[in-house]
């Protein structure tokens, strides 16, 4: 039957395409292409085609393909900088000002605080430690938009004291500011963007969490191999990464033979998903894999309960979070098969470690993406002792840095391949009684 799919090349990733920051260039930048300067007013868009990411990719000097999409660009689309509402601090040549852009307000505000708490932490074991700098965070509140990232990622780089970047926690808001950052030099690491264009919107971009073409095979596998379905639906969010999720699921689950009997999508403010609910429960459909965020999937668990729908729910990794627990209550995601890539009762040293200091600083245990947050600030903390220089002149130093770096941490092992990538494996998880238990295999 037809199926509702949106191109993964859409939302943030057009908008990534065709934004370069009408910036200042500093004079450490490795770029080198020539730009006009135009008052805020003026927009001129660059356009860096889809074809042309397909045909870096194709190339075997992935560093070089980075540094050609950046000097595709031919200019700008002009953004208003954010305000500074608070101090940003003064810098200084023993601070590393690293620049922090996530959805503190919004749907996603409680993953952002959780990322945000997570970077709170290290910095202050980070500064009570020996090193070379000490490191300063200047946070900022994207709200997970597009728009509001590019402005933060404006702000960020006019300011001349920053070395790195962290953000955002969704895939469109990070790669709406990729361009930006990659036009200033500065080192941009997502903690939480799975969609697999991400690391190829600049030289230095990075990423803390697997990408959706490793994640949603996995979860493919395990559904058809393990729990047995034959066939499922698939419920994603209309953005840049559910629907990189869905095709990646619909791509791995169809490898492995099953068929995908219908694919819908949910705009990220939907509330009413009884129509959906009703549609799926008619035509029989058993199984269901959700690429959703918990403030989507704990409604839609409460209507699918009301109306005594009950298939097999497989989700995405965004979904191990006890979030969705207390919003949709415990029987509504009775039963429900969840990856993650970070398990907080685990009993390896690393992960209690974590665990115990970020419960006993916030009195909350920390869910994956303050997980990948903590583990993305430690590579950076870690490529700066190996560092000449903070601020600007830092930036490319840093960059290379962190192609060499690796670190044990709350999500194990980490360090970024050639293209800032990670590999990651996944635990399976089932929720019982309202709480995540693993599931042995």
């Amino acid at each position: 039957m037809p199926r509702s799919l949106i191109s993964i090349f859409g939302g943030a990733k057009n908008a990534a395409e065709n934004i370069r920051a009408d910036l200042p260039r500093p004079a450490t930048t490795h770029l080198e292409s020539d730009h006009k300067q135009h008052a805020p007013d003026d927009a001129v868009r660059a356009t860096v085609s889809t074809a042309h990411i397909k045909a870096f990719k194709e190339g075997s000097n992935v560093a070089n393909v980075k540094k050609l999409l950046a000097l595709t660009a031919a200019g700008a689309l002009a953004l208003t900088a954010c305000s500074d509402d608070g101090d940003g601090g003064s810098g200084g040549d023993d601070v590393a000002k690293i620049g922090v852009f996530l959805p503190l307000t919004g749907e996603n505000a409680d993953n952002g605080q959780q990322i945000e708490n997570a970077l709170q932490y290290y910095v202050e074991e980070y500064n009570n430690d020996d090193h070379q700098y000490e490191i300063e965070l200047v946070v900022r509140d994207d709200r997970g938009e597009p728009k509001t990232a590019t402005n933060v990622a404006r702000e960020f780089s006019q300011d001349d004291d920053i070395i790195a970047a962290i953000g955002s926690f969704t895939s469109t808001a990070a790669m709406a500011a990729a361009p930006i950052f990659d036009q200033a030099g500065i080192p941009q690491i997502s903690p939480t963007s799975s969609h697999p264009d991400f690391t190829d919107l600049g030289e230095y971009v990075y990423r803390g969490t697997p990408t959706q073409d490793m994640e949603a095979s996995l979860i493919a596998e395990h559904t058809k191999d393990v729990l047995g379905e034959d066939d499922s639906a698939i419920v994603y969010r209309q953005d840049d990464w559910g629907e990189s999720a869905s095709q990646e699921f619909d791509n791995g689950f169809t490898d492995v033979g099953g068929t995908i009997n219908q694919i819908e999508a949910v705009a990220p403010d939907s509330r009413d998903f009884r129509t959906l609910v009703t549609s799926l429960k008619s035509k029989n459909v058993e199984a269901v894999y959700l690429a959703l965020q918990y403030s989507d999937a704990g409604v839609l668990a409460q209507q699918m309960q009301s109306s005594a729908w009950d298939p097999t729910v497989v989700t995405a990794t965004s979904l191990y979070t006890h979030e969705l627990i207390d919003l949709a209550g415990e029987e509504a995601v009775e039963g429900w098969h969840v990856p993650a890539f970070f398990f907080a009762e685990s009993e390896e040293e690393n992960v209690k470690n974590f665990v115990e200091g970020f419960e006993e600083k916030f009195d909350e245990k920390p869910n994956a993406h303050g997980a990948a947050g903590f583990d993305s600030i430690s590579m950076i903390g870690e490529a700066l002792d190996e560092v000449d220089s903070v601020g600007q002149d830092g930036r490319e130093q840093l960059g290379d840095a962190l192609f060499d770096t690796t670190v044990t941490g709350a999500t194990g092992e980490v360090t970024f391949d050639e293209n800032g990538d990670v590999q990651k494996e996944i635990t399976w998880l089932v929720i019982e009684d309202g709480e995540f238990v693993v599931v042995e295999e």
